[in-house]
């Protein structure tokens, strides 16, 4: 024994940061439009994401019992953004 408690996959997991993820996905309900979502979440990893995400759906669409929800991207957020994308003419443009 050497005194670690857990699983190695937990103690993995405490060290990873905090980070953003930007999901983009597609909420299908009962008789209804479909729904193109996007949104931002904080996570360690992707399971910590999908258990937000799944709490997020929950109080979005609290009356549903039932949603297709189809996930199309989920990415961490880059710390540095890139400000070439949000030049416009050579003039930047937050």
């Amino acid at each position: 024994m050497d005194g670690e408690t857990g699983t190695p996959e937990e103690h993995d997991t405490a060290q990873l940061p905090m980070r953003e993820w930007l999901v983009e996905y597609f909420v299908e309900r009962a008789q209804k439009e479909t729904l193109h979502c996007l949104t931002v979440l904080r996570g360690r990893n992707v399971e910590d994401v999908q258990t937000r995400l799944y709490s997020e759906l929950r109080e979005n669409f609290p009356l549903e019992l039932k949603l297709e929800v189809t996930v199309t991207r989920m990415v961490p957020i880059d710390v540095d953004t890139d400000e070439a994308l949000f030049e416009m003419q050579g003039t930047y443009q937050p």
